[in-house]
């Protein structure tokens, strides 16, 4: 018996996915800075984590279509809110109590890090994409799993921004989730009678209760430790926590400074050993944590300190106060966007940066960027960074990662100098060098507390000196570059290997993500269609925003716009679909079509931008090219997805049940595949390969069909 469905219905379904799209996104952004935290923002990590939740969402659609078919809908969505406003707060509390399981200072290996946190995340997915073909039973007619995609995204496109401009400015991860909680008990409301309204209204006072155990299940991160301070900003988690007399600052969980480290003695004195006092130095990051002080002994003329989190310089007056020097200008922004716009010219660029352990840190140690630097160095001035060392015997991946940023450095830079230890710090210039430190700092009358006496006399050895640089040309190996971030794939080995964790496992989630991909089609050309396009939007989407790192830095606001861009472009095309007068067939092979185009004009966009210097296209690529291609790859997915909708057979919640299993199976094979083992291994233009031949076998196999 067909039921009619009538205003309260189509009320019913707006709501629903409207709070389901808003809150699943910034759930699922929540989520991923949480488990960043835990696992001290590995990328591996994370990248895998965002995959599972796409392919377990994918999988909860499709159980949600015979629970539709048995079930009320309104009975089980109601449920379903329910569910999805409290097991976020389970889920937060799982992840901050993982270290409470492990040993104090244990390295995280990949099994236990992909276990414990996929385990943690199913129940919400399965929840949340069981919730998307229950809501199509509200609605009935062929156009339902368009709507539902269109009603998706834009809920989505809502928790996106709402998160993004909103919630991580003004509240902890904690309280976001009471008032994505609030929003789907009030959502629950609309599908029940005014009888669950007291029961809907003691889970809400139980959620806002629950406030206190925010610091207390904080501190579960940080055994041992007490939490003083915790802020979250658009770029991480801050945390300052004190452990006896020893004061603490993370960021997600990665130690950037702790009271009594004198490291950056090293990072200050062996570049400005090198150029005469009153230099012009330009520092990229930790200027707050001792950097600008030991700086400062050489009497420099001008520091240009560059920040990207503000809240890390707000930091200053509670550590060192270095920023009370009259010759210091900090800059708020990306240091690699500071690089290419600044007219000044520097006696010494300092960066201070971690290991390029993901691809965004990857940049600082490319060859583009090696090239940037020295158009703003003086003739004679010199550029510092420190890699990953070995004490006495460098381990192989580690060389590997120190051997493709410095095959990157000789194609640059006439003279170099590593320094040799447990890190292992760069110098390049095109002027000669010096390892005579110890005699410089004397002639400038600069006493430190460690470097002179303890540290330079391992380093600065020459013997040592010399078997680095060996072991550094011993073999000829591709430089680390933009668009092929060879280093970065040669870290994520470096920390398989130190934390013992089974590369077979890696493979074997790889070939797991492949067969739930192809199960997930089951022999269907349409579905194969469609899980296709999924992967091309999470690979197209990947490769543009790696190229807009490259050629304009990180900025965060942006990026979140162009995030937006891509879920409004999907949704825009599923609606042009149901308007356009073309046959749904037709739209299908003109979307493969366009993606193919697509990724053709993808590649020689990235030729162009990595390559420009002029304002007039570095301008274009920012407004226009970059933001058009991520626009037009999700109106094509979001084109195709509406007109297959139409061509497959079955009942509303089948329909979209199936289709969204296959577009999430498709885009969870495009964050995995894509992020973690294609862009570090073959690059941007191999992942574009990827996608041409993908479409091609689509469109080929819709048009002999």
């Amino acid at each position: 018996m067909i039921l009619y469905r009538g205003p309260a219905d189509k009320k019913r379904f707006w709501v629903c996915l409207l709070s389901l799209g808003t809150s699943s996104v910034s759930v699922q952004l929540i989520m991923t800075r949480e488990v960043m935290s835990t696992f001290s923002g590995n990328e591996l990590v994370i990248g895998l984590v965002l995959g599972v939740w796409l392919l377990f969402t994918g999988l909860g659609s499709a159980l949600g279509v015979p629970v539709a078919k048995r079930a009320r809908p309104e009975r089980a969505l109601f449920w379903g809110h329910v569910l999805i406003a409290v097991i976020p707060f389970l889920q937060i509390a799982s992840i901050r109590a993982l270290p409470l399981f492990w040993v104090r200072g244990q390295m995280l290996d990949l099994t236990s890090a992909v276990t414990s946190s996929t385990l943690i995340l199913i129940p919400y997915c399965l929840v949340g994409g069981g919730m998307i073909p229950m809501a199509a039973a509200l609605l009935k007619g062929k156009e339902t799993a368009s709507r539902v995609y269109i009603a998706d995204t834009l809920g989505d496109i809502a928790g996106g921004l709402i998160f993004s401009f909103i919630l991580v400015y003004t509240l902890s991860h904690w309280n976001s989730l009471i008032v994505l909680g609030s929003l789907n008990l009030l959502a629950a409301t609309t599908m029940m009678s005014y009888r669950a309204l007291p029961f809907l209204i003691l889970i809400c006072l139980g959620i806002g209760s629950a406030c206190s155990l925010n610091l207390r299940t904080l501190s579960w991160r940080f055994p041992g430790q007490h939490v003083i301070l915790h802020k979250n900003t658009p770029f991480a988690q801050l945390t300052i926590s004190r452990n006896g007399k020893q004061l603490n600052v993370l960021q997600d969980a990665i130690p950037l400074y702790s009271t009594g480290n004198l490291d950056m003695e090293t990072i200050a004195h062996l570049p400005l050993c090198q150029v005469s006092e009153g230099a012009n130095v330009l520092l990229i990051a930790g200027g707050v944590f001792g950097t600008i002080d030991e700086i400062a002994k050489h009497k420099p003329r001008r520091i240009d300190y560059i920040e990207l989190d503000p809240a890390i310089v707000k930091l200053d007056r509670l550590i060192a106060n270095s920023l009370r020097h009259s010759f210091v200008h900090v800059h708020v922004g990306d240091g690699r966007l500071f690089v290419k716009k600044t007219g000044n010219k520097y006696d010494a660029v300092i960066v201070d940066l971690p290991d390029p352990e993901n691809a965004q840190l990857n940049r600082f140690y490319s060859e583009e960027f090696f090239r940037e630097v020295k158009s703003i160095l003086t003739p004679d001035g010199v550029f510092s960074f420190s890699l990953v060392g070995a004490e006495n015997y460098p381990e192989e991946e580690g060389l590997a990662v120190n051997r493709s940023v410095y095959a990157a450095l000789t194609k640059v830079f006439k003279h170099l100098l590593v320094f040799p230890g447990l890190t292992n710090y760069y110098l390049a210039s095109n002027a000669p060098l010096t390892a005579d430190i110890a005699g410089v700092l004397a002639e400038r009358r600069i006493e430190t507390k460690r470097l002179v006496d303890y540290e330079l006399p391992t380093i600065a050895d020459p013997f040592r000196i010399d078997i680095l640089k060996a072991l550094l040309s011993k073999h000829e190996v591709p430089p680390n570059r933009d668009l092929s971030p060879s280093a970065f794939d040669h870290f994520l080995g470096l920390w398989l290997k130190k934390s013992e964790s089974p590369k077979t496992l890696l493979y074997a989630m790889f070939i797991f993500v492949l067969g739930f991909a192809v199960m997930s089609c089951r022999r269907n050309v349409l579905h194969f269609t469609i899980l296709t396009s999924g992967y091309a939007g999470m690979a197209f989407e990947l490769s543009l925003m790696l190229l807009f790192q490259v050629i304009y830095g990180y900025v965060y606001l942006r990026i979140c716009i162009f995030v937006t861009l891509f879920m409004i472009g999907a949704a825009a095309g599923a609606f042009v679909s149901g308007k356009f007068q073309k046959s749904a067939r037709w739209q299908m092979l003109a979307a493969d079509i366009t993606l193919i185009a697509l990724s053709v004009a993808a590649w020689i966009a990235a030729i162009a931008g990595v390559g420009a210097r002029g304002e007039l296209v570095l301008s274009a690529m920012q407004y226009f090219v970059i933001p058009s291609l991520i626009f037009l790859v999700a109106f094509a997915a979001g084109c195709q997805f509406s007109a297959v909708s139409r061509m497959t057979s079955g009942t509303d919640t089948e329909i979209t049940g199936r289709l969204y299993l296959a577009d999430l199976a498709g885009a969870g094979c495009g964050t995995i595949l894509t992020g973690l083992l294609f862009l570090p291994k073959i690059g941007m233009f191999g992942v574009l390969i990827t996608v041409l031949v993908l479409k091609a076998m689509s469109l080929g196999l819709n048009v002999i069909k």
